[in-house]
């Protein structure tokens, strides 16, 4: 688990090159969600109720099921970060080419390619979700699939109160071209390491 921890935060670390031009937030990828204002502590939000649901699908869980609960969330954290910053990085494109139409078509094209690029690893990490999730062993494939929704409805709570700053000088925009050519080929690999993409789904209660 600790090389698993250790993957993500490098992988985290490729991520945030991405969005040095501040293009998202951080918090949607964010390892806890339970820190939260104490103002709002009793406020019932999307990550109150997430984190009710994570304390009651987790509490007579045996180490193995936790651990499988655990790399279930883990992996769509991951997935879910990356899918966050292919959305920002394409508005962020799209602010670029619209205040500088000069190099319009090198940001889109170099942002399709970088997609191109991506696909076929986020393709096998949601196939190796499902097979997690269908394969584990301490609740209902349809329970995981429920909670995952809530993880994505706190999410999208936080993200709400966040105001998006569009990209637009030139500079910020060949930087974070710049950045895409860098982290394509590595955040492919990262991906495959930190989901374990060669390696089989472990469910045994042994």
């Amino acid at each position: 688990m600790t090389g698993f921890i250790t993957r993500q935060n490098i992988l985290c670390s490729l991520l945030t090159a991405l969005l040095v031009l501040g293009v998202m937030s951080p918090v949607s990828w964010a390892a806890d969600t339970k820190n939260e204002d104490q103002a709002k502590k009793k406020e019932e939000t999307p990550l109150t109720r997430l984190d009710q649901a994570t304390d009651l699908m987790t509490k007579d869980l045996n180490e193995n099921q936790l651990l499988q609960f655990r790399a279930i969330e883990q992996t769509y954290r991951t997935i879910r970060a990356v899918e966050d910053v292919q959305m920002s990085v394409g508005k962020a494109v799209s602010s670029c080419s619209e205040a500088n139409p000069d190099i319009a078509d090198d940001m889109t094209g170099r942002l399709r390619s970088w997609k191109d690029a991506l696909r076929p690893t986020m393709k096998s990490a949601r196939k190796k979700l499902d097979k997690m999730i269908l394969l584990q062993g301490f609740t209902q494939p349809s329970s995981v699939r429920k909670y995952l929704k809530m993880f994505d409805e706190a999410v999208d709570y936080r993200d709400a109160g966040i105001k998006a700053i569009p990209v637009t000088e030139k500079e910020s925009c060949l930087k974070l071209k710049k950045n895409m050519d860098q982290t394509e080929k590595s955040l492919n690999s990262l991906l495959n390491e930190t989901l374990g993409l060669d390696e089989p789904i472990n469910t045994s209660d042994s």
